[in-house]
């Protein structure tokens, strides 16, 4: 998780946001544009309602009849990985496969936060 500091009572305390995950990659991977990714970072507070409807229609125009029907369904994982990383659906799904679920089963775990 990304931390930032704070004052509080003048001593520097150091706050974890729970929306951000950031997964440091086992096996780094280039991109499609040649750059190499070594880590992906997932701002899942960035990330609206209107983002759960696009996924669920685009799912939905691609013939996945229920659309974004479980946080356990790894299609809607990965588009969910992708709209918090902003990186493309096409570079994720070429990730080793340890990497590939922790990035996607980040996505899973966020709805879990307590």
């Amino acid at each position: 998780m990304e931390e930032k500091l704070v004052k509080k009572n003048e001593e520097t305390v150091v706050v974890e946001n729970p929306n951000i995950k950031v997964v440091t990659l086992v096996s780094p991977i280039e991109k499609d544009d040649g750059t190499f990714l070594n880590e992906i970072k997932l701002d899942y507070g960035k990330l609206t309602g209107a983002d759960m409807m696009q996924i669920d229609e685009e799912m939905k125009v691609e013939g996945h009849a229920a659309g974004f029907d479980s946080i356990y369904n790894q299609e809607v994982l990965l588009r969910l990985a992708s709209k918090a990383s902003g990186i493309l659906i096409d570079d994720l799904i070429r990730l080793g496969l340890i990497d590939f679920a922790e990035v996607t089963f980040s996505a899973r775990n966020f709805f879990f936060q307590s």
